[in-house]
């Protein structure tokens, strides 16, 4: 992950864009427990809602690769289909990992 590009195409210096990281990481790990929950109950509109808002997070910050899979979940579900969202939300969550741990090493040194 390029953060300092990330950063740029927002308008915002490194410190300003970790920061907002930061929000973004607590409210999507937390927002992840809630959809996996809503899948577990079969609630379709609430998978959508919660996937709706982890896009519009990940879109707003660039993160492109998390948005599509966000898109994609949040698409299955509106279209009331929750059928292989398991396996969608946990290469979500794996690649949200490998992001994370890209942004805290990249980090590090600011």
């Amino acid at each position: 992950m390029e953060i300092r590009e990330l950063a740029e195409n927002l308008g915002l210096d490194i410190e300003e864009f970790a920061e907002i990281f930061e929000i973004y990481k607590e409210t999507t790990l937390s927002e992840l427990e809630e959809l996996k929950a809503a899948l577990k109950a079969g609630d379709a509109q609430k998978v959508h809602e919660i996937a709706h808002s982890i896009k519009g997070a990940s879109g707003n910050l660039g993160l492109d690769e998390l948005f599509r899979l966000a898109k994609e979940i949040d698409d299955r579900a509106r279209a009331n289909s929750l059928v292989g969202l398991e396996s969608l939300i946990q290469d979500f969550i794996e690649r949200y990992k490998e992001v994370t741990q890209d942004f805290e090493k990249a980090t590090a040194n600011v």
